[in-house]
């Protein structure tokens, strides 16, 4: 299995995997969102002679006493359903976190079990000084590197507006 960035024609084979993860188009209307406004920092797919796997990670900024900076989001994350439970989606997870840090993105945020996205680096603590709209037990935030903001507002895309 190959973990890779998006390519324009693995769209349809992603919206796919999406549907058929998340029992539904929600996940795969706000990845069509965050595309067309230019709002993805990261687009992973797990190849294996098809798109198996996918892991969105779009731009977030916070704002803070030193101004704007961008980040990241980890969302969405989904693997077609007869191939989860097999390691695809921590390696897509991995991956993202590796390529985020080489381009010098000090942070990622991630709403969604503690118990699972721990083994990933996240925790509730490292958000707990964030301000955000999806602010909760389930909010979670993981540094990569020392430079990461520890406070501030954090802005998701307006594509995320039609989740809530």
């Amino acid at each position: 299995m190959n973990i890779r960035p998006e390519r324009g024609e693995d769209a349809a084979a992603i919206r796919e995997v999406l549907t058929a993860a998340f029992s539904g188009t929600s996940e795969a209307d706000l990845v069509e969102r965050l595309r067309r406004d230019c709002d993805v920092v990261l687009s992973l797919v797990a190849d294996d002679g098809g798109v198996c796997g996918y892991a969105g990670l779009p731009r977030l900024r916070v704002e803070d006493t030193q101004g704007t900076r961008d980040v990241a989001g980890l969302a969405p994350v989904a693997v077609m359903p007869e191939r989860q439970r097999r390691g695809i989606g921590s390696a897509l997870i991995r991956e993202g976190h590796r390529l985020l840090a080489a381009r010098g993105i000090p942070l990622v945020f991630v709403v969604g079990d503690p118990a699972y996205y721990s083994g990933f680096g996240y925790s509730v603590a490292a958000a707990v000084g964030f301000e955000s709209a999806y602010s909760g037990p389930h909010f979670m935030a993981r540094r990569l590197n020392e430079s990461a903001p520890r406070q501030g507002k954090v802005r998701y895309p307006a594509a995320f507006n039609q989740l809530r």
